[in-house]
């Protein structure tokens, strides 16, 4: 018995909470793969959780060393004869002597996130000889873009040949926001590939080579004995220069794929799918990494106070005025896009998507709670018991991405909680007015009776049915066996009422009211109710057949009426269905007739002129009822297994006057 009452209860809790939750879990995962313009809400959420997070504090062995945006503070390291625009905006002398400097103070990695894709003729050799002195500087390759294509180009010969590395500057920036690098972008004209920019500064830094690189397609690439989790199916998005005046050429330096000119972006080309993606694990807004300017570095006399700074430490060179993209926490330049990308390889702190299991299981949870609230609660209660698991799913989403660095996918999540709540409160719904409905006739949940305590009336026919002698029966059988052998016989009578458009109002006792009324034009409601009648009456011996075998006459009489009738529910606390006026009343009369003039099927002269000619139908001549002081014309029928015992037409004398006695 326990294990029966053990599995029932399993099941009620299967019905209850499981069966929504799995049902939100299958719609939020087919929207999640058939619908691709939902991961732009969902990495918009991403973006939103990163706003939420307080600052972070950035590796301290990451340095970033700003140009800055005054070139005439560097004259004094230009070669005489050398000017802009001839030739170069900011002496190469500056940042030879930069890199000079730098790798006496003991940086242990010098990244130049600057594009050498012109020649200097004076200052070239001077800088290639530097960063060959160096022997740990890596630089960034030229992004150009083509129509529907992007390619890399590196810096000009003889820098590409002094330099420790040439790494890719390029950032995801999907749907116009930068969340992640491609650490190994391809070249769209060499084919060769490039690994990006702060994947080489992570590699020189920790004393890799440049191609010790262990790559697994969208799963993870081993470096330097670091596991880099990498993430699938992003997209590198492609933009073309602006044309300048002179046409083909493209504009200062607006060539940059994924740039940002202007405070715009421009016009998307195409898009490349790459697999090898890192999430950026940002530590800040805009602002929350504090550069030094190249001009103070250049400043310092003090070789002391230089290796106090940057002995150690990984240090990107760049521009922080002109190469500003937008990304998941705001307006950032590309040298602080890169040091994010270094610190998150550098620490090991990545940003890794919930593992599928894991996230379908929070979400049937927080699915499941929300299907709770909805069966539990009810109005505004109701409402406030889905809001509990959809803030909880944030906070614990925040979390994890704090502590862990695990992406929850919030908005799928709270998706799936919605899906789950609403689906629950309609089907709760839908149960509700099912069992109102059967409690209730259609009528009055219909456009006839819109609410409670409004009354309308309505032409219809009512049919009124009765246990001829049921007292009696009563007394024979057990009250256990008179209600169900009564339940069998109106559930058979429902039905054919049912069929033929009618409503039970009442059953009081043995006896059952019905009404059928013109829902929709054409249709003959007292014509419907004399069909109905005939079937109950041709059904008759399969519903009596359980009252015989307990050895108890059956037999019902029915009396059908038409006129114009009120509807409504009636009673204050203990609300009831009722239909009301001259015509039930007269139905109920014509019923209680079919016991004195033989007839088991009565009905008045109003439902006879409503009838098709070929019905059959015996004229009985004119009655007076109990309770009328007119007297109406009522009509016979029988069911077909009594043709037979049909009486001659007519009424005899005394028949009448029995009748008028009633």
């Amino acid at each position: 018995m326990a294990s029966l009452r053990q599995r029932a209860t399993r099941g009620r809790v299967w019905s209850m909470l499981a069966r929504p939750a799995v049902a939100a879990v299958i719609v939020v995962a087919v929207v999640g793969l058939v619908a691709p313009g939902f991961s732009f809400v969902e990495v918009r959420v991403l973006d939103g959780l990163f706003g939420w997070i307080p600052p972070q504090k950035l590796d301290s062995r990451v340095q970033i060393i700003d140009v800055g945006d005054d070139p005439l503070v560097y004259e004094q390291w230009r070669v005489t004869g050398d000017t802009a625009p001839d030739g170069c905006e900011v002496p190469r002398r500056a940042y030879a002597e930069a890199a000079r400097r730098l790798s006496k103070w003991g940086a242990k990695v010098i990244v130049v996130d600057l594009m050498f894709r012109r020649r200097c003729r004076y200052e070239d050799e001077e800088l290639a000889e530097a960063f060959r002195q160096a022997g740990n500087v890596v630089v960034a390759a030229t992004t150009k873009t083509k129509p529907g294509a992007v390619g890399l180009q590196a810096p000009v010969k003889p820098l590409d040949e002094a330099v420790w590395a040439v790494g890719s500057p390029a950032a995801h920036q999907p749907n116009e926001t930068v969340r992640s690098v491609p650490l190994v972008v391809r070249d769209h004209d060499s084919g060769q590939e490039y690994l990006a920019l702060s994947l080489l500064a992570f590699q020189c830094f920790m004393g890799a080579e440049p191609g010790d690189v262990q790559l697994s397609e969208g799963r993870w690439l081993l470096t330097a004995e670091r596991k880099v989790p990498l993430l699938s199916g992003e997209r590198i998005e492609l933009w073309p220069w602006r044309k300048g005046s002179g046409g083909g050429e493209p504009e200062g330096n607006a060539i940059a794929a994924v740039e940002v000119v202007g405070g715009e972006n421009v016009k998307q080309v195409s898009g490349l799918k790459t697999w090898n993606t890192l999430l950026v694990n940002w530590v800040g807004p805009q602002g929350t990494i504090q550069p030094r300017l190249l001009s103070e570095v250049l400043a310092i006399s003090d070789d002391d106070e230089g290796r106090e700074l940057f002995e150690g430490k990984a240090v990107i060179i760049g521009r922080m005025d002109w190469d500003v993209h937008w990304t998941a926490v705001g307006a950032m330049p590309g040298p602080e896009v890169q040091a994010n990308a270094l610190h998150t390889l550098m620490s090991g702190k990545f940003i890794r998507p919930m593992a599928p299991w894991r996230y379908l299981a929070l979400l049937v949870a927080f699915a499941a709670a929300a299907a709770v609230g909805a069966r539990r609660f009810k109005g505004w209660r109701s409402i406030a018991a889905v809001l509990v698991p959809m803030v909880l799913a944030v906070v614990v989403a925040r979390q994890l991405l704090v502590t862990r660095g695990v992406w929850m996918y919030l908005f799928y999540c709270e998706l799936g909680i919605a899906l789950a709540w609403g689906t629950t409160t309609a089907v709760e719904s839908g149960a509700v007015t099912a069992l109102l409905a059967r409690f209730v006739p259609s009528f009055i949940g219909g456009r006839h009776v819109a609410r409670l305590g409004e009354v309308r009336t309505m032409d219809a026919s009512i049919l009124f049915s009765d246990i001829r002698g049921y007292t009696g029966t009563a007394e024979q059988l057990s009250a256990e066996d008179s209600l169900t052998m009564l339940n069998t016989y109106h559930s058979a009578v429902e039905d054919i009422i049912t069929k033929h458009g009618g409503t039970i109002v009442k059953t009081p006792g043995d006896a059952i009211l019905a009404v059928f009324w013109q829902e929709l034009r054409g249709v003959n409601h007292a014509a419907c109710a004399v069909q109905a009648g005939q079937e109950i009456l041709a059904d008759l011996p399969a519903s009596a057949r359980a009252w015989k075998a307990a050895g108890v006459a059956f037999e019902i009489g029915i009396g059908i009426n038409t006129g114009s009738v009120a509807i409504g529910l009636i009673g204050k606390h203990h609300l009831e269905p009722t239909v009301i006026g001259d015509p039930v009343n007269v139905a109920q009369r014509l019923e209680d007739l079919t016991k004195t003039l033989g007839y088991p099927l009565i009905f008045s002269e109003s439902v006879h002129v409503r009838l098709h000619e070929d019905v059959e139908a015996v004229s009985l001549d004119e009655v007076t009822v109990k309770g009328r002081k007119m007297p109406i014309t009522v009509y016979g029928m029988v069911g077909p297994e009594d043709l037979s015992q049909l009486p001659e037409k007519g009424v005899d004398h005394a028949d009448r006057e029995r009748t008028n006695e009633r």
